[in-house]
């Protein structure tokens, strides 16, 4: 961005459908900080669905990285990083892909922001959090296939899902991976992919 210029920004708020719970006090702090800061902001984008949902699930979240991308504003303020997303994964996703657009992030609450070092050493604090994170759920999301198959419980027909499929359903899935495309990726019906992914997801909780 030139020298002088004002920043221009987008205001991505975002609340949980299961709770009782609006985004207003969000949004009543982040206009006052624009308003201290003398920041423009482009747009609001206001959302009402779980953190842990995909990028794919997300209208507004997508909506925003497009715009994002086509350079309507400089940069994403929101009022924590968990607005964000509650999951380490798909955060490090949407971080990755705002640095890759160039466009940096203000989280209110934390007072990070990317355009500086300590804003790019919490970015790469959650990449290496990221890989962690992935690395524990797929250990205990085989452990838990295994400890299942063991009990002689099976996933799904046995004609249509193998082993080998219900690895590759659960490891999609913990990718952020939304049913349909899961079920699109290992040609299997929607129905079909949700069934396993409930079977499994009840072993872990056991």
């Amino acid at each position: 961005m030139t020298t002088g210029q004002k920043k221009r920004v987008g205001i991505y708020l975002r609340v949980s459908s299961a709770q009782r719970q609006t985004t207003l006090n969000q949004r009543m702090e982040l206009l006052d900080v624009c308003k201290r800061n003398d920041w423009d902001i482009y747009e609001i984008y206001d959302e009402t669905i779980s953190g842990t949902k995909s990028i794919d699930d997300r209208s507004e979240l997508k909506k925003m990285l497009a715009d994002a991308g086509a350079k309507y504003f400089d940069m994403v303020v929101v009022f924590s990083v968990c607005r964000m997303s509650r999951s380490m994964k798909h955060l490090i996703a949407v971080m990755t892909h705002l640095d890759e657009l160039d466009c940096d992030l203000y989280a209110h609450q934390q007072g990070i922001r990317t355009d500086t070092s300590m804003g790019k050493m919490f970015f790469q604090l959650c990449g290496v959090m990221a890989e962690a994170e992935n690395s524990i759920r797929l250990d205990r999301q085989q452990i838990g296939i295994k400890r299942a198959q063991a009990q002689g419980i099976k996933f799904g027909r046995k004609n249509v899902v193998d082993e080998d499929m219900e690895l590759r359903i659960v490891e999609l899935r913990h990718k952020g991976k939304s049913i349909r495309a899961i079920a699109k990726n290992v040609g299997l019906s929607v129905g079909r992919v949700h069934k396993v992914v409930k079977e499994w997801e009840a072993i872990l909780e056991t």
